[in-house]
């Protein structure tokens, strides 16, 4: 049988309440997961790993870094549940130096805090209960393992399956066999019982995560849409990511040991199981049915188009572009800006403010390819990083001068601002540009124009395609 680096991988909830020390009793209405959590301890005391890397929601999270505990010695109890139950195991400082350094070549920005980072922020050393609870469990038959214990972080999905990709080749480069456990309890909401009230979306995201981990299908739990995540207020799926990023490529065997919310709350326990190499990414397979089902035909022109230039230089046919035509909107003239983003972080965006080519579909094939590979502020884009690029387009409707900005609103309007041959343009609806005043800085910052400067302004509407 082939060794992995990642042996075996873990989701597993977190409720104090099923430390008997904690629940006095009360853990019996979660038998079945309690009888789960010791089939794992079980498990791994037959894997034996060499470390154990753990994934909590309740670290420190950050919306742009992830965080790691970097004391020698990771220990952490459930005094403030009222009991004394505590773990402690050595740190794998090296394994955790690895992936930091993996996590800054791979672009995600990540590691331990200084003392004084932590003290400022009062963040302690202690493992937080997302830690303990687990392991309370996890290393009661073994536990002759290293850990390294990092959090969720509130970074973007794509760049948390990257994280999980990273630890495994991290574990790889260091001669390790790892365990990944991903600890978290689905939705807060499932059923009345819960403190947090309930709500149709808590059981139903419970539902399709369980039923895509019972089918053994990463690529679909990696499809949930975040608005039925938010609404289930859930808080294990982002360690969930990382955990299906580290068998990225692998032939999974996912078993779903339990599901249960005896509190409202809902505990499932699943393992994950490497069975051969697939080749295939999950993320990957994700996007492409995200897109395939969602995407209008002027981001999958865009896309299309960009992916053969990049790919294999080639434009696109003018049969290709008749196809596009005959779909109604593509088919007449106006300027088009097609704007990518990677990550969450724009990659690229050039357009054109009229009409340059004989047809929207040809605008947009133009413009696909310029914000690809001539965007100025970028390089050019791979053929690695397709996969991995999120698409809008921009049609621009005619502009019209203003008198005053009073007619502006940067939700609804874009601007263009003019003084002699110098020319500003921003598009509306940016996130993070929320008033006229930042609007109109930034349009003349393009332009080169001073802001105290007389200059003409006009504004345009935008038809926005994703």
């Amino acid at each position: 049988m082939k060794n992995y680096s990642v042996c075996a991988g873990y989701l597993v909830p977190h409720p104090p309440v099923i430390v008997p020390e904690v629940g006095r009793g009360r853990e019996s209405e979660a038998k079945s997961t309690i009888t789960s959590m010791k089939t794992l301890a079980a498990d791994v005391a037959a894997l034996k790993p060499d470390t154990v890397v753990l994934i909590s929601p309740h670290a420190p999270v950050f919306s742009d870094y992830v965080f790691m505990y970097d004391a020698p010695l990771l220990e952490g109890d459930l005094v403030q549940f009222g009991a004394r139950a505590s773990v402690s195991f050595e740190q794998d400082g090296v394994l955790r130096s690895r992936i930091g350094r993996a996590m800054a070549e791979a672009g995600i920005p990540g590691g331990p805090l200084s003392a004084e980072d932590k003290q400022r922020r009062g963040i302690a050393d202690a493992l937080d209960h997302g830690a303990v609870v687990p392991l309370y469990y996890l290393g009661s038959e073994y536990n002759d393992f290293e850990l390294v214990a990092l959090s969720s972080s509130a970074l973007d999905i794509q760049s948390l399956y990257l994280l999980g990709k990273v630890i495994r080749q991290s574990a790889e480069a260091e001669g390790r066999r790892i365990a990944v456990v991903a600890s978290g309890d689905l939705s807060h909401k499932v059923n009345r019982e819960s403190p947090y009230g309930a709500s149709p979306e808590g059981a139903e995201f419970d539902r399709r995560l369980i039923g895509a981990l019972a089918a053994n299908d990463t690529a679909q739990v990696l499809s949930i849409d975040h608005r039925l995540r938010g609404k289930a207020a859930e808080c294990g799926y982002r360690s969930l990511v990382i955990l299906c990023g580290a068998f990225d490529g692998l032939d999974t065997q996912i078993q779903v040991l339990s599901y249960e919310a005896p509190f409202g709350i809902g505990y499932g326990v699943a393992t994950f199981k490497p069975v051969g190499v697939s080749g295939e990414s999950a993320l990957v397979k994700a996007r492409s049915a995200m897109k395939s089902g969602n995407e209008s035909p002027h981001v999958r022109l865009a896309r299309k188009t960009l992916e053969e230039y990049v790919t294999k230089g080639e434009k696109p046919s003018q049969n290709d572009i008749r196809e596009f035509e005959a779909a109604g909107e593509l088919s007449g003239r106006a300027g088009v800006f097609v704007s990518l983003k990677k990550f969450g972080a724009l990659r690229g965006c050039i357009g054109t403010t009229e009409p340059t080519k004989s047809s929207i579909a040809e605008e947009i094939a133009q413009n696909a390819i310029s914000a690809g590979t001539r965007d100025p502020r970028f390089p050019p884009v791979t053929p690695e990083e397709l996969p991995y690029l999120d698409y809008s387009v921009d049609v621009l409707g005619e502009a019209e001068p203003v008198s005053s900005a009073g007619e502006l609103d940067p939700s609804v309007y874009g601007v263009i601002v003019e003084k002699d041959h110098r020319r500003g343009l921003l598009l509306p609806d940016l996130e993070g540009v929320d008033t006229v005043k930042m609007q109109l800085s930034i349009a003349c910052r393009k332009a080169g124009i001073d802001p105290i400067e007389e200059y003409a302004i006009s504004r345009f509407t935008v038809k926005r395609y994703r």
